[in-house]
């Protein structure tokens, strides 16, 4: 009887012991949330080691979501590595659930390439996707900062009339004449003016 007693007091203890071992798994997509904020909040305070780890913590719990290909992006962005920022856009475009944002950053970082013409269809794209956008993690941008940047684009290809239908979007006071050199300097400048990235 005695050893049926330590038999079963040693089962209970063997049960409690694996059942406080067996911890079931954080759940993944809590998991790649707290990661990615820790990523964007350590990118806001130009932390940039640290972000580039925690997405790619978060690129670990899950590869297909384009946000930490996203996050990666402009964090090689915000360090003037700009042919990979490039391709890292291109790599998460290709991910699920793309946001305006993503396209935005491709965009911004095609125009520092002197891709023009593809800066103007992500932002396209960027401003579609949401009218009007802005970049959390860097307050200063929002959808003005795309038709600004449209606007240069189109003045670096030449088109100055679509270059001024741009800037009136955001400052419909500028009004001036862009077939004479004079119009054409004002328009350059006002670009640079209203430019913020």
């Amino acid at each position: 009887m005695k050893n049926i007693v330590t038999l079963f007091i040693g089962a209970l203890i063997a049960v409690s012991v694996f059942t406080s071992c067996n911890v079931e798994p954080e759940d993944p997509l809590l998991l790649y949330e707290t990661e990615m904020n820790g990523g964007w909040i350590a990118f806001t305070q130009h932390k940039y080691a640290e972000a580039y780890l925690r997405f790619h913590q978060a690129i670990e719990v899950d590869s297909l979501k384009a946000e930490a290909f996203s996050g990666l992006a402009w964090l090689l962005f915000k360090q003037d590595s700009l042919r990979q920022a490039v391709e890292m856009f291109m790599s998460a475009e290709l991910m699920n659930e793309p946001d305006a944002s993503l396209f935005a950053g491709h965009a911004i970082v095609l125009n520092a390439v002197k891709n023009y013409p593809a800066s103007n269809q992500f932002a396209d794209i960027a401003l579609k996707k949401d009218p009007a956008w802005f970049f959390p993690y860097l307050p200063s941008l929002d959808y003005n900062d795309l038709v600004i940047l449209k606007a240069e684009n189109f003045f670096m290809q030449g088109n100055f009339v679509q270059s001024l239908t741009e800037v009136q979007k955001v400052n419909q006071a500028f009004i001036i004449s862009v077939v004479t050199p004079y119009g054409i300097a004002a328009l350059a400048s006002e670009i640079e003016r209203l430019k913020r990235f």
